[in-house]
């Protein structure tokens, strides 16, 4: 009994160990891919655009955002997925899709400024997509809000997904 003990005791301390941080970093099964980077690729929002929107009026900012709704296939973003779930058809989302991922960019991408996402999308695509994974979207913006009111500043967005990938 005693034997059992220590070997799973060993056991168990080999698989702490192998999930240890390396210095400087996450463990490698936890890390973003290169191609995650939502503010350096090319995005509706990314470092660039959220700047330059950042800097506009707002009535500059609600004329920017309402030639951007409804535009199919206009939205493109970046973030992480947290979690999805089926929409019934009850729900007043459900006019742009079965399923919703909420994802988030995790990190600022610009000054202090958190993008929060509901992309909508059918069961089929999104009920497979793992939490924590890295994706990229292509849809049509359905809903913007800004809230620039308090620290950090969120942007929450809502899109009406044509394409998702994972990212790798």
């Amino acid at each position: 009994m005693r034997a059992l003990t220590s070997t799973a005791l060993a056991v168990a301390l080999l698989a702490i160990s192998a999930c240890e941080n390396k210095p400087g970093g996450q463990p490698d099964f936890m890390k973003l891919p290169e191609s995650y980077d939502p503010a350096g690729a090319d995005l509706t929002f990314n470092k660039q655009r959220l700047e330059e929107f950042n800097f506009l009026d707002a009535e500059a900012r609600q004329a920017f955002i309402e030639e951007l709704e409804g535009k199919k296939g206009a939205f493109k973003g970046q973030a992480v997925f947290k979690a999805g779930a089926g929409l019934g058809e009850n729900i007043e989302e459900s006019k742009y899709g079965e399923w919703e991922l909420a994802a988030t960019t995790k990190d600022p991408v610009l000054y202090e400024i958190i993008i929060d996402y509901d992309v909508y999308t059918t069961k089929d695509v999104g009920r497979p997509i793992a939490p924590n994974k890295a994706i990229e979207f292509t849809g049509t913006l359905v809903e913007f809000d800004y809230q620039d009111e308090n620290k950090p500043r969120r942007i929450d967005i809502k899109v009406k997904a044509d394409e998702i990938k994972v990212l790798d």
